[in-house]
């Protein structure tokens, strides 16, 4: 599954809670008949016959069960995306792409922000990770990213500053950062 077919399935999931949520709310509890029964002792009036309406539900319980749905839809295409990330990496180091950290961001869209150190190959190095990731869009397309901004970091120089990494944000919009360290 590319990241497009993830971001739209988490998507979809957050739109199902929603609706849920709100066909829960708008719901309205039985109408009671206050008239019907004899005043309690005390005076208090109670509704006729046996049964006694179920309480509302608060907003907090209904939304702990939205977000509770929505974590366990989210926690699977999350896990699918990390999949296909960490099957990407082995080609993505053998092209030079050294991934030092990353980071999973959790929300309505999640993230997967991984952050790579660059080392030099050579083209045929190159070639054959495009050749292994042929079958995984998302590695594939973490490689073309990683040699665009690779291409880019070469023409930036900034006086004292030296290239660091390249963190990938991969979101509903996707983006890159060069990151530049002070060489003090």
């Amino acid at each position: 599954m590319d990241f497009k077919g993830f971001v739209d399935k988490a998507k979809d999931a957050a739109a199902a809670v929603t609706e849920q949520t709100k066909a829960a709310m708008a719901t309205p509890s039985a109408p009671t008949n206050l008239e019907a029964a004899p005043p309690a002792e005390g005076g208090e009036l109670v509704p006729a016959g046996d049964a006694q309406p179920a309480p509302p539900k608060s907003l907090a319980a209904l939304t702990g069960e939205a977000l509770s749905q929505m974590g366990a839809a989210g926690a699977a295409k999350v896990q699918e995306l990390v999949t296909s990330f960490q099957q990407a990496l082995p080609a993505l180091k053998s092209a030079g792409y050294e991934l030092t950290e990353f980071e999973i961001e959790l929300g309505v869209t999640p993230k997967l922000i991984p952050h790579f150190r660059f080392v030099a190959q050579s083209v045929d190095d190159v070639e054959a990770a495009r050749e292994m990731l042929k079958t995984n869009k998302l590695g594939a397309l973490l490689l073309n990213t990683l040699l665009k901004a690779g291409d880019i970091h070469r023409h930036i120089n900034v006086a004292g500053f030296s290239f660091s990494h390249i963190e990938i944000e991969l979101g509903l919009v996707p983006s890159v950062r060069l990151q530049y360290k002070n060489e003090i």
